[in-house]
């Protein structure tokens, strides 16, 4: 994809009121459902990101106010639709076993949820060859069909494996899908790699879209200073992911980004795509940026 270029511009740019540490969004009809990392509510939001509703989605007898404490809390991080009335959230795997956690939850008029308990199918991520040395950090989460994709942060994996499969494990606790691994180059600033921090997929067309960010911290655990976040695109052919991809880094609008997740909001053509993102400022408020994110169309060579 090295003749592929990506272009972005930010439509608009407004605080996330009172929603915690902003990790995962998905669009459901006109709205958004949001997650915070340290909250056990699943935030509904209007067509204009106002705050329409929250619904508790994991159980804690341990809340301070609205806040589960960091020793404690799941690490809600990776979350995508995976039907037309579910949506899957997976903790960070990044502390055993508080966030070795997924979440499946059915939304409608009343939204209901079940917690499920993925300690094995995190320890057999953490034993793989490629893993050693490093830490499990989950933060992104991309639906293909009956294909989840993974992002891990740190070591910049993606781990692919059978929804099918994975739901049988969590609900009759069959054998967990054993994941193929990907494993990527990203960009640094100031020297210090970017990590995956979100990521979606186009139903109709062959890439993953993920964002990275940078955070001046020496492990999955502790927060740091937040340095700026890229917007990518990862190239699928015949179902495989291309070792291939192309970034950019996201302007920041006022102070650097932390962006967290990213889902598409309208298609309006084949090299234009209007995007969502949101950030976790690390004790600042959230935020929630809309962007246009456009393919340089004379330099679109797939074929």
């Amino acid at each position: 994809m090295q003749h592929l270029k990506l272009h972005i511009e930010i439509l608009s740019w407004q605080i996330l009121e009172d929603i915690p540490s902003a990790s995962g969004i998905v669009k459901f009809k006109d709205g958004y459902y949001v997650i915070g990392d340290d909250s056990p509510y699943l935030f509904h939001l209007g067509k204009n990101f106002d705050l329409v509703s929250k619904t508790p989605i994991f159980s804690s007898e341990k809340l301070e106010g609205t806040i589960i404490p960091k020793i404690n809390k799941p690490d809600f991080e990776a979350m995508e639709m995976i039907s037309t009335t579910e949506i899957l959230v997976f903790g960070s795997g990044s502390k055993s076993p508080e966030r070795d956690v997924c979440v499946l939850i059915e939304i409608g008029d009343e939204a209901s949820y079940q917690e499920y308990d993925i300690s094995l199918f995190y320890d057999h991520i953490r034993e793989m060859d490629i893993m050693q040395g490093y830490e499990l950090d989950i933060e992104a989460l991309a639906r293909v069909g009956d294909l989840l994709y993974l992002f891990n942060r740190g070591r910049n994996i993606i781990f692919s494996f059978s929804l099918r499969e994975f739901l049988a494990y969590c609900k009759t606790k069959s054998s967990f899908p054993i994941p193929k691994t990907h494993l990527f180059s990203l960009p640094k600033i100031k020297g210090l790699q970017a990590g995956f921090s979100g990521a979606t997929s186009f139903q109709d067309q062959p890439y993953l879209i993920f964002t990275a960010s940078v955070e001046d911290t020496p492990n999955a655990y502790d927060d740091g200073d937040i340095l700026g976040s890229y917007l990518g695109i990862i190239k699928m052919k015949n179902g495989q992911l291309d070792n291939d991809h192309v970034f950019q880094q996201i302007p920041n609008p006022e102070s650097p980004l932390k962006v967290e997740s990213v889902i598409i909001d309208k298609v309006i053509s084949d090299t234009e795509t209007e995007l969502v993102l949101v950030t976790d400022n690390d004790g600042a408020p959230s935020e929630i940026l809309r962007l246009r994110m456009i393919l340089d169309k004379d330099q679109h060579k797939y074929q």
